[in-house]
């Protein structure tokens, strides 16, 4: 008995690729501990950022969240990202999905990055907003610069200052389970 079906082209090899590619992977968005050393105090970026992001009223600090509302901001360009990486998966394009996984997680980095300049965070206190850094002093202890408070600089925006906690925020594909 013939069907009159024959098999021109068998691509489920490449389709079962494509979608081991897809449910294999996770998007994430947020601060790497691994990279988050700073300049300064020995407070990561990861720390700092979980600080801010929820808050510490034993340090009087408000929450000023970034991360949560960063991701709603972008929600639906991320999904669109996400539905072009399925739409790939299922033409058994492994190398797309890995691309349309990418772009979603440069989308969700973006929008969260663009939360510290777009934001109704509390404004920062006035002792912030005049603390002056200490000053630079030579071998004999004299003064030779004395650092500008951030009202001086004109640094009014909460958690802007050296930028470096914005320019931490990243996205990376991570294998599930690893």
């Amino acid at each position: 008995m013939k069907t009159g079906v024959r098999t021109v082209l068998d691509r489920t090899a490449e389709l079962r690729r494509a979608l081991a590619t897809l449910t294999s992977q996770d998007v994430l968005v947020g601060i790497p501990a691994d990279k988050s050393a700073r300049d300064d105090d020995g407070v990561t970026n990861a720390q700092l950022g979980y600080i801010h992001e929820t808050g510490s009223p034993l340090r009087n600090i408000p929450a000023r969240p970034f991360l949560e509302p960063g991701i709603r901001a972008a929600q639906d360009k991320i999904v669109e990202q996400l539905k072009d990486a399925a739409t790939r998966a299922l033409d058994g394009d492994a190398g797309g999905v890995t691309a349309a996984l990418n772009r979603a997680g440069i989308v969700a980095q973006n929008s969260v990055r663009a939360r510290f300049v777009d934001n109704d965070w509390p404004p920062l206190s006035e002792a912030s907003l005049n603390k002056r850094p200490p000053a630079q002093r030579d071998e004999s202890g004299r003064v030779l610069k004395r650092g500008k408070s951030r009202r001086e600089r004109g640094a009014l925006n909460p958690l802007i200052d050296t930028s470096q906690l914005r320019k931490s925020v990243t996205y990376v594909l991570r294998k599930r389970g690893s």
